[in-house]
């Protein structure tokens, strides 16, 4: 089963995490110290009776701590017990290492073509193991790491969970890949900061030579606001990867820059935003597509934000050309061009739809705004879609300051016409309230 004492001591730490998950989630007391050393009809251990203890507590305790247990018995006992299967198969761990290596330079070079034939020999490597303790979580370490290069997909939030507690059977390489992609998730998709503070500890500690997790580095940093901290670390990373060539991790870096120099000192940062757009446009693959169709976005608001509203419609009608779904977000490229006095978008407003299999409400209600101003219904029926749906969720559901500022702003333009000035008084009078 253990190739070695160290996947020894790792399982022994493993076998904790998962037996504790057990017991946290169904309240069933085999899972606890008492019944988890204990013999069974199911799982008997030699010529222990049923009922009885097959070690004591104290030596169950050393092994869950990663104290390497003599008996390999008593690992196979419980990792039986957790309802995984257990066998040995040689070879797979040193071919581990090997894939490690290569996987970290693919990912550093973004090569698509490189990163699926991976895919493919991590498959057949682990072909007969990936079902297997211990083996079956080092397999979807490797296949997390590749499907979010290949297709952008992320761990649900369970197994990002699960995988920032048993990172310790990772070797440095292989770590870093997977807090990158951990950081991405809890920091970008679920803005849990208190987790993705976390990973950035980590991130800041690896010392694999490269300068992989810069970007995720100075995305934090600048949510810290240190803003000379991000554009240092992005400039070293920029002339790292320059002289490797990497398109994408130049792509992603230079918006970094641009961002850091826009938001801290106020730069000119045109010719980085657009070094961005060109690094990104050269590199292929799904996930370089998706970063590129995002920064048309952001780089749009940012000269929104300035009120550069020329500046910004350029950028969003690149976004806009990727037919993306609705969200609450594409309302500020209708106040963009509502504010240019420009019909040049209507073509693409017109196309947008909801997305229906995210069942989202709340995108729901600001999809509904959306179409009350494309198809220019009366102010008056605008005016009362805000008072009573909008109000409502920006109330009770989804507070943001950027919106309330903006439907604050509509509300003060309808007004002017409907006269109806108690609403915008009883609209400014919740930006007080305090959610629960």
């Amino acid at each position: 089963m253990f190739a070695n004492d160290k996947m020894r001591e790792n399982s022994g730490r493993l076998i904790k995490i998962y037996r504790e998950r057990r017991h946290q989630r169904s309240k069933d007391k085999q899972f606890s110290c008492n019944e988890f050393i204990l013999a069974t009809k199911e799982h008997p251990f030699y010529e222990i009776i049923e009922g009885a203890p097959v070690c004591s507590r104290a030596t169950l305790n050393r092994l869950e701590r990663g104290q390497s247990i003599k008996d390999d018995d008593l690992y196979i006992f419980f990792i039986q017990k957790l309802g995984f299967q257990v066998d040995d198969f040689p070879g797979i761990m040193s071919n581990v290492e090997r894939i490690s290596e290569e996987l970290y330079t693919a990912v550093e070079m973004y090569d698509v073509d490189r990163i699926k034939r991976m895919d493919q020999e991590v498959e057949d490597l682990f072909y007969k193991a990936k079902n297997y303790f211990y083996y079956k979580d080092i397999y979807d370490v490797l296949k997390i790491i590749i499907h979010y290069y290949l297709y952008v997909e992320y761990p649900k939030k369970d197994r990002s969970d699960l995988m920032i507690k048993i990172c310790f059977i990772l070797n440095s390489k292989l770590k870093e890949l997977l807090f990158n992609i951990l950081f991405d998730y809890f920091y970008y998709w679920e803005s849990n900061m208190f987790i993705a503070e976390r990973v950035y500890q980590d991130l800041i500690r690896f010392d694999n030579g490269s300068k992989l997790s810069a970007y995720f580095i100075a995305g934090w940093l600048m949510y810290k606001e240190k803003w000379f901290d991000a554009l240092e670390i992005t400039n070293d990373a920029i002339e790292y990867f320059d002289n490797l060539k990497s398109d994408y991790q130049l792509g992603i870096l230079y918006f970094t820059k641009a961002l850091a120099l826009h938001t801290g000192n106020k730069e000119n940062v045109k010719y980085y935003f657009d070094k961005s757009i060109e690094c990104l446009s050269l590199a292929r693959g799904v996930l370089s597509n998706k970063k590129l169709e995002k920064n048309y976005f952001n780089i749009g608001f940012h000269y929104y934000y300035d009120k550069d509203y020329l500046s910004a419609i350029e950028y969003f009608k690149k976004y806009l050309e990727y037919k993306p779904p609705f969200t609450m977000h594409i309302l500020y490229i209708l106040h963009c061009a509502e504010e240019l006095k420009t019909n040049s978008l209507n073509e693409y407003f017109i196309e947008l739809k909801c997305d229906e299999n995210k069942k989202n409400d709340i995108c729901k209600v600001f999809f509904g705004y959306f179409l009350l101003k494309i198809n220019k219904a009366p102010e008056k029926e605008i005016e009362t879609y805000i008072m009573h749906d909008i109000h409502k969720i920006l109330v009770n559901k989804y507070r943001s300051d950027n919106l309330i500022n903006y439907f604050e702003y509509e509300l003060n333009k309808l007004v002017k016409i409907t006269k109806c000035y108690k609403d915008l008084k009883s609209f400014n009078d919740f930006t007080s309230h305090k959610i629960d």
